[in-house]
């Protein structure tokens, strides 16, 4: 492998990523969000305004979000008492204690450091991961909702973002992108990019793969993603899950590799590796493979983050071994088992399965590549059929669902016929 990807490798999805701490509301269940968002690119600022529905499961007297450092201008709703900001949390206190379906609105603003990426020189923004600092969120993996986002753009730039678009509109110099997913996921997989693009677009089935850059040409645009709707046709075989929406971005811009609900973003510098080897394509396929595996089928906490990330590099590297051979799957395991190795020479290896889930960026090789390596041996261990027929089985009874470790583990089991108490026990504990 090329050590330019290598490089790339190692910042899959979360580079930026550096303290995670379980302290979201697990008492809330976020049903919906609507958000009506106005990014600044010059100002690097958002102007937002979002309505949240959701309910409780116990009977509480508050509600906790997670909202960075926002700055919060008005809550409001039938049961909203008042509301504070405490620990990058906005709390909002409620009248009364009850279980039913309820809803609050929330205007804010903000200049986010992270979760969304301005860069004036060249006139784009995208979101990056974190979610909470341009939008308050319940930012629980276990909590899914669905999502309708209307992001405003000056007029003559384009917009990509989690959902299916369904209306744009012109008005004063400006153009309102409305995007809906009537489906639920994790707040951390909802974004968007917006910039001056150049466009390709192409059908698989009749979804939309729509590729964005704002410096290739279309040619060599298309050139980068030609493998888009055979990793597709893959994911769904092995899945045996049609993909779930009816579009799929992939947006060249800035310096990161980030999958979210519909769409995903790249480095610019990926063009590079893939025209130097065009078999060089794991991280589009890595990212196309979180919309089953992360997006749809995920963690219920980040203990279990290994479900959503070994999941990804792996059914990659299945694919780089139905598309250019048993040599190339070969030479990415490779890779996989010596960065386990390096693990174990440093005295850094650990479990998959994390009791108490505090950084990614220590705990990135582990759940990424010893996790792959790990899916690799169970492969080896279980045989060919009874492996993919466990896949497939796990995929379809937890789609749509938060996952822990053990319901993966009875999933393989059943497919199998057989204990993995030890193969687990030795590998994945």
């Amino acid at each position: 492998m090329p050590t330019i990807l290598k490089s790339i490798f190692f910042l899959i999805c979360f580079a930026c990523l550096t303290t995670l701490l379980q302290a979201q509301d697990k008492t809330l269940d976020v049903l919906n969000y609507e958000l009506s968002l106005e990014p600044n690119i010059e100002a690097g600022s958002i102007e937002g305004e979002l309505s949240i529905c959701f309910k409780l499961t116990n009977a509480v007297q508050s509600i906790q979000l997670d909202a960075r450092k926002l700055s919060i201008d008005e809550v409001k709703g039938l049961n909203v008492k008042s509301y504070s900001q405490r620990d990058e949390k906005l709390i909002v206190h409620l009248k009364y204690r009850h279980l039913q379906e309820q809803e609050i609105h929330i205007a804010y603003q903000g200049k986010p450091k992270r979760g969304l990426i301005f860069n004036s020189s060249q006139q784009t923004a995208h979101t990056v991961y974190f979610t909470q600092d341009w939008m308050p969120c319940n930012f629980l993996p276990s909590d899914r909702a669905k999502l309708s986002l209307n992001i405003w753009v000056p007029k003559g730039k384009q917009c990509a973002a989690s959902g299916e678009l369904t209306e744009v509109i012109e008005k004063e110099g400006k153009v309102l992108y409305k995007w809906n997913q009537p489906y639920e996921t994790p707040a951390y997989t909802y974004g968007f990019a917006t910039g001056s693009f150049k466009e390709v677009r192409e059908q698989y089935k009749g979804i939309k793969l729509k590729y964005y850059s704002r410096d290739l040409s279309k040619e060599k645009l298309q050139k980068v993603f030609e493998e888009t709707p055979n990793i597709l046709r893959f994911f769904e075989e092995k899945s045996g899950i049609p993909y779930v929406q009816h579009s799929y971005s992939q947006v060249l811009v800035g310096e990161n590799y980030q999958e979210m609900s519909g769409l995903a973003v790249f480095n610019t510098a990926y063009t590079a590796a893939v025209f130097k080897d065009s078999s060089e394509i794991h991280l589009t396929a890595h990212e196309l493979a979180h919309q089953w595996w992360g997006n749809m089928i995920t963690c219920e906490t980040f203990g279990h983050f290994w479900l959503n990330e070994a999941f990804a590099v792996y059914m990659a590297t299945a694919f780089n071994e139905e598309r250019f051979g048993k040599g190339k799957y070969e030479s990415d395991i490779a890779l996989y088992k010596s960065i386990y190795d390096d693990l174990k020479k440093r005295k850094k290896d650990k479990a998959l399965v994390f009791k108490k889930w505090i950084s990614t960026r220590d705990n990135r090789n582990v759940v990424y590549y010893k996790g792959a390596y790990v899916l690799h041996l169970l492969r080896e261990e279980m045989g060919e059929e009874a492996f993919w027929k466990g896949i497939k089985s796990y995929s379809k009874s937890y789609w749509g669902k938060s996952v822990k470790t053990e319901d993966f583990k009875k999933a393989m089991e059943t497919a199998s016929g057989r204990d993995l108490d030890d193969f687990f026990e030795e590998w994945v504990y």
